[in-house]
């Protein structure tokens, strides 16, 4: 189950926090920072957790149970002392005895009456109509599920299912109902909302919960979740109605063939874009920029042993067929992508200063696109003009496409020199020389995930594959496959020998308090 988190050093006071933990102190984390936990906490969770902390430093550890916020809600807490870094990290999960799982039929037939869950959503309705409020239903569909009773049997997935709903109630605030509707679909209903927003923002939350592995019968299952989501009275004026736009939402996802979360839109067309759109289009707007990170698990670890950067333009991943979008929004010569590369790397200082503490954890990848390399000013602006803490040149990854090292091989030397560490991706499309690699020595060599994806059903990529891997082993460089989806794809890659992997199959895309959240689990 997913925590929230909060780092508090020895004087009490906290020195950081996630949003999440933060809003159930009714703050920002601007605002709790340099708070004290006695301005926030009742007098008798107090004692606890000064009990707790004195615990803490002498064993390492300390576990309680307490009302942190409210007089209503238990939470499980674990407090943890950080030895080298001298504070400690807090983390806490609502405490859940047993899913509140409701086997409801949530649809009338002729022979059946209106099911009390239309007649509470519907008087729920009517008393939001009152106030000025709203009622939002969620439908979330899981992704794979049929594979996973296939593959794991009922017991099993059954077991999958409370974990889900496990980690769904611990998102969710007081007064949130979670409907189990079949074998792989949830319906959520959250009352007293202001706007549409709020209830998209619940939805994504939701969709990251589920994003940490789930260990069964020492294998360890990623799920993908979909989320519908509409609002009465706004778009509906009923249960029925408001169901009905829920289920089309998420089945207008679903055949999308895309994952994440989708308001109902009864209109189903975009409003035209205004000139001040058009003008963000044009012009760089880092605003619209937000940083995400794909963990990239270790083989043999099983654990997260780096993360790729992905830069999302207004939501939208900028990888792949996509990365045309990052090149639009900064055309304009060599300048752009100065500012874009300068504030990257600043917007990576803090959380690196983190990450480098974790054991084990290498470093994050970031991808420069050919057409950056091939700047004439790339290798000045690089030397002179961007000043970077060591931290950050030791924890960077610099991949580029592998067919650059025929034209740019002293730049990539002289990027090692620098500091950094040098990722090799396309291998599909060229395979540089052996005395080459010898001599340039990449971190990872990364097969493309075009590659991953043909493997299993093309003879001649499998023999492409084993020539890598064979290739990789004797040069003693480690290789990476993006684009995993599935468990077969995982099984054969590490058969072959590839040592990190990562893809849809390891979950969605983590902000960095998730990647922070996931490691710090991992070590525990």
């Amino acid at each position: 189950m997913r925590c929230h988190l909060a780092w508090v050093d020895l004087a009490g006071q906290y020195i950081n926090c996630t949003q999440e933990y933060a809003a159930l102190c009714g703050q920002s984390v601007e605002s709790m920072t340099g708070l004290y936990v006695n301005e926030l906490h009742s007098c008798q969770s107090l004692s606890l957790l000064d009990s707790a902390f004195s615990t803490a430093r002498k064993e390492g550890h300390a576990d309680l149970q307490l009302a942190l916020f409210d007089a209503h809600t238990l939470y499980d807490c674990r407090l943890l002392w950080m030895e080298v870094a001298q504070h400690f990290v807090l983390y806490i999960e609502r405490a859940v005895k047993q899913p509140l799982l409701y086997e409801q039929l949530l649809s009338a037939t002729n022979d059946t009456p209106v099911p009390l869950f239309k007649v509470a959503l519907n008087a729920q309705i009517s008393s939001a109509i009152k106030s000025g409020k709203q009622v939002a239903l969620l439908k979330l569909g899981l992704e794979r599920f049929q594979w996973i009773q296939d593959s794991l049997g009922d017991v099993a997935s059954e077991v999958i299912v409370e974990e889900v709903a496990s980690r769904l109630l611990s998102t969710l605030r007081e007064g949130d109902i979670l409907f189990r509707v079949n074998d792989d679909a949830f319906v959520i209903q959250l009352s007293n909302l202001d706007e549409a927003e709020s209830a998209v923002s619940i939805a994504h939350r939701l969709i990251q919960q589920l994003s940490y592995g789930i260990r069964i019968d020492q294998r360890e299952l990623h799920l993908t979740a979909s989320v519908g989501v509409a609002l009465a009275p706004l778009q509906a004026s009923d249960a029925a109605g408001l169901l009905g736009a829920a289920s089309q939402a998420l089945k207008a996802l679903q055949n999308s063939e895309t994952s994440g979360v989708r308001l109902y839109d009864p209109l189903r067309q975009r409003k035209a874009m205004s000139i001040n759109d058009l003008a963000q289009l044009i012009e760089p707007d880092y605003h619209s920029i937000e940083l995400a990170y794909r963990p990239v698990y270790g083989a043999r670890s099983h654990r997260i042993e780096a993360a790729q950067l992905v830069p999302l333009l207004r939501g939208v991943p900028c990888v792949g067929d996509e990365e045309h979008l990052l090149t639009q929004l900064l055309e304009g010569g060599d300048s752009g992508w100065h500012t874009y590369l300068s504030w990257i790397f600043n917007q990576l200082e803090a959380p690196l200063q983190q990450l480098s503490q974790h054991k084990g954890f290498q470093g994050v990848v970031v991808r420069i696109p050919p057409y950056v390399l091939e700047l004439p000013s790339f290798m000045e602006f690089m030397t002179t003009r961007l000043t970077l803490s060591e931290c950050v040149r030791n924890n960077v990854l610099l991949e580029v496409a592998a067919v650059e090292t025929r034209d740019h091989e002293g730049i990539l030397f002289d990027l090692e020199a620098l500091g950094f560490g040098i990722v090799l991706g396309g291998l599909t499309d060229y395979l540089p020389p052996m005395q080459q690699l010898k001599e340039l020595e990449p971190r990872l060599l990364k097969l493309d995930a075009a590659l991953v994806q043909a493997m299993e059903a093309d003879v001649k990529q499998r023999y492409q594959l084993e020539k890598l891997a064979d290739m990789a082993a004797d040069l003693g460089i480690s290789l990476a496959a993006d684009g995993v989806q599935s468990a077969g794809q995982r099984m054969q890659l590490s058969h072959q020998g590839v040592e990190y992997m990562q893809g849809d199959y390891f979950g969605s895309l983590l902000s960095i308090d998730l990647l922070f959240e996931q490691l710090l689990l991992e070590n525990i």
